[in-house]
């Protein structure tokens, strides 16, 4: 997370905004979990469960919607695309 989204400071990483003293601690839990989901995906792709990859890229993208998760996911998407072909 780079900013608190509550007061828009820059987050320097700790469990709570150094401005407004809000807890972040959640949401930096479900960013974690999306990290690991996106990481799975990878994995589960590079060992050829397309199916297991593309569930966990999209439980990543539900838990955080970043670029990279999408390009993941779209990635994904295209190669079980080209399997059906």
């Amino acid at each position: 997370m780079e900013r608190c989204p509550n007061c828009r400071a820059r987050c320097d990483g700790g469990p709570t905004c150094r401005r407004c003293g809000m807890d972040l601690s959640l949401l930096l839990a479900v960013e974690r979990a999306a990290e690991r989901e996106l990481r799975s995906a990878v994995a589960y792709l590079a060992a050829g469960e397309k199916r297991a990859a593309s569930t966990a890229a999209q439980h990543a993208l539900a838990l955080h919607r970043t670029p990279v998760a999408e390009r993941i996911a779209g990635f994904i998407h295209a190669q079980q695309a080209g399997d059906r072909q």
